[in-house]
């Protein structure tokens, strides 16, 4: 229940000013602030020839954010120089919310994770969308290169500290929550597509109409 058509009506005592925030948790170590760098290096590139995952953030005209997972084989994204990264486009659900958002507005942020490892790598910079035809040769993987490249002018990197994954235990299978009585993405699309078939149908479909692809 909410009040009114304020969708936060039921609480109270909101941070709404930085003077607020800053007095509930205190100044950042100097350290913290002067760990930002404005170009990638060696253990910076060293992290991202390691990631074989990030999350991309970018956002639309009206300022509404999207993130979008990318993954691929560990070293996916390319260090082609200290601020340049290149990232291929592997076949998707042919959206590509983000890269129409990148064609309206090109800044992005970039969330490197390597498994077993607590810390993240986080990038923002701008990005441009190219099918240079040595870039998409250079990514191939499975002998297939991608039909797009996002190379991402880097402008500030730096690492985050691991407590968010020490504290999910992300990394440790043992301490995870069963989840085999989740709906699998087949079953979702069904129920929230309102498609009129069983998830099963909806995959078969899928693979004879050549939809499911990783390469």
């Amino acid at each position: 229940m909410t009040k009114g058509n304020n969708p936060f009506g039921d609480y109270s005592d909101f941070i709404t000013s930085v003077d607020d925030l800053e007095a509930l948790s205190g100044p950042p170590m100097p350290q913290i602030l002067a760990k930002e760098l404005q170009e990638l290096d060696e253990i910076c590139s060293e992290f991202i020839s390691k990631s074989p995952m990030c999350i991309m953030a970018t956002a639309n005209p009206a300022g509404y954010v999207d993130l979008s997972p990318r993954g691929d084989p560990p070293g996916f994204s390319s260090v082609l120089g200290s601020t340049l990264l290149a990232l291929p486009d592997r076949p998707g659900n042919k959206r590509m919310d983000s890269f129409h958002n990148l064609l309206k507005d090109p800044r992005i942020g970039l969330l490197f994770f390597v498994p077993d490892r607590g810390e993240t790598l986080r990038i923002r910079g701008t990005a441009r969308l190219c099918r240079d035809a040595r870039l998409l040769e250079s990514m191939q993987v499975n002998n297939r290169a991608p039909k797009l490249a996002l190379l991402v002018h880097v402008e500030t990197a730096f690492m985050h500290c691991p407590k968010c994954i020490m504290r999910s235990n992300l990394w440790q299978p043992e301490k995870w929550q069963d989840a085999s009585d989740l709906a699998d993405m087949n079953a979702a699309m069904v129920k929230h597509a309102h498609i009129p078939v069983s998830p099963e149908e909806w995959f078969k479909k899928l693979m004879e109409e050549g939809e499911i692809d990783l390469y």
